[in-house]
């Protein structure tokens, strides 16, 4: 008899509950489902573990949640826009793990988050956010040439 998958969000909420992030992450950004790492970041306290020192999360794990939330932005924007903020200030792109990654990543995320910028249905406060993203990207472009 063939055991039964087993339920991503309760596997997330255990590792969670273990204080396991870069495993839960991980896991959450392996099933390429937005959805789910929507999920996870809504389950715990982003800005607090992207504070840490040191970071319990790799690079490279946050690199791809940054990518992963810039796919669907439009779902929650304000809410992804906060956690995308949070995660990039926590990227460090002269890390030798993700330093060949970051650029066509940020390059990508920058498009994305102009095309939402210059959107009517945009809202105001969504605008502002949009734009310090977009600075704080644009800086770590420049400063890795």
């Amino acid at each position: 008899m063939a055991e039964s998958p087993v339920d991503p969000i309760k596997e997330l909420s255990r590792l969670i509950a273990e204080r396991k992030f870069e495993e839960a992450f991980t896991g959450a950004l392996h099933r390429s489902d937005v959805s789910i790492v929507s999920w996870l970041c809504s389950q715990v306290d982003l800005p607090g573990i992207m504070s840490l020192v040191p970071l319990p999360l790799s690079q490279g794990v946050v690199l791809a949640l940054l990518q992963q939330l810039a796919c669907d932005i439009n779902n929650d924007m304000s809410r992804k826009l906060a956690w995308m903020t949070d995660v990039a200030v926590a990227i460090n792109p002269t890390d030798p793990l993700i330093a060949l990654h970051v650029r066509p990543i940020f390059e990508k995320v920058y498009q994305t988050l102009e095309y939402h910028h210059n959107q009517s249905t945009t809202s105001a406060s969504d605008i502002n956010n949009i734009r310090l993203l977009m600075h704080l990207i644009n800086s770590v472009l420049m400063s890795c040439k």
